[in-house]
């Protein structure tokens, strides 16, 4: 007798409840494991008798080559609720004819947010102001906040998200550079002067990163660069962690104590390099910048109409009854 369902949705990681109420569960069998590890999984795909499975997972969970390899023939796509897919080794993953997805358009304006959050409350010292008061300290004769008017922001990879950070230095009346690989957005954005990474490192007294990941980008930020950034320089990294050479960067830090930079990613979350724990100039974030009550609805709303166009561009009429 064939399975009622023919495509089953397997939720692996905590999604916003709303994700589940977006599929008709007459032609979508639900189900929803989460904290399971990547083998308990592969077991649990194994025992999925319809004909298509969709993977859901977060950027918590990494998808290698070794897992695709060993999946069962009925998963045909692996979602991933982030802006990007680089936690799914999508080579292993087309050589066995499975796809996948993202959802690029989330949580752009949470990460740019996010940055932002992070540039004001260094210049502005508030962590430190807060650390004094909460000790009974009123006393504001060791502070040097600064103001970011007038400043130069070097913003690594403009799409959605940089280009959200630059719109707002340009409220604040920063002075904006930018440097991205595609050069259409010369035209896009002509109030941004767009420059070589060596010179938008040697000219910006903050820096935000902000481009993918991908073999291209890894240790973009490398010991031989990283050193060309003013001593009084920012380094804002949300993007990933690995586009920044960690070791190297903490290198800098210890022997520039003027310098700063604000991390939301790294490089093995989420065993990330305890070193940054031990230094005052970072503050530091887990992977929080895309992660907002907005943020999680836009990713389910999205991403269920993304796999639902997706089932009904390949042929929808033969996969459901």
């Amino acid at each position: 007798m064939k399975a009622k369902n023919k495509v089953a949705l397997f939720i692996a990681d905590e999604l916003n409840p709303s994700f589940k109420k977006s599929f008709d569960v007459s032609q979508f069998k639900i189900l929803n494991l989460t904290n399971l590890t990547n083998q308990e999984l592969l077991s649990r795909l194994h025992s999925i008798t319809e004909d298509k499975i969709v993977l859901i997972i977060r950027t918590i969970r990494n998808i290698d080559g070794k897992f695709i390899s060993n999946a069962p023939n009925n998963l045909k796509l692996i979602c991933t609720a982030s802006s990007g897919y680089n936690n799914i080794d999508c080579f292993t993953a087309r050589k066995c004819n499975i796809d996948a997805m993202n959802v690029p358009d989330a949580s752009y304006i949470s990460a740019a947010e996010h940055a932002w959050s992070m540039m004001l409350s260094v210049s502005k010292n508030l962590f430190g102001a807060d650390t004094l008061m909460k000790k009974k300290v009123f006393d504001f004769s060791g502070f040097s906040n600064t103001e970011l008017h007038g400043k130069t922001i070097g913003i690594i990879g403009v799409g959605k998200v940089g280009s959200h950070v630059a719109k707002i230095a340009k409220a604040f009346g920063m002075k904006v550079l930018g440097n991205d690989i595609n050069t259409e957005l010369k035209t896009k954005y002509r109030w941004i002067k767009f420059v070589s990474l060596n010179n938008l490192l040697k000219q910006s007294d903050v820096i935000s990163v902000h481009t993918p990941l991908d073999d291209s980008t890894r240790n973009l930020l490398h010991k031989n660069n990283l050193s060309l950034i003013k001593p009084n320089s920012l380094i804002i990294n949300c993007a990933r962690g690995e586009i920044i050479d960690e070791r190297d960067l903490i290198s800098l830090l210890k022997s520039n104590k003027n310098l700063f930079a604000c991390l939301d990613v790294f490089e093995n979350e989420p065993d990330f390099n305890k070193e940054f724990t031990k230094l005052n100039n970072v503050l530091l974030t887990p992977h929080l910048a895309g992660k907002t009550i907005q943020s999680k609805e836009r990713f389910s709303f999205k991403l269920a109409k993304q796999i639902k166009d997706y089932i009904k561009k390949n042929d929808r009429s033969k996969l459901v009854n």
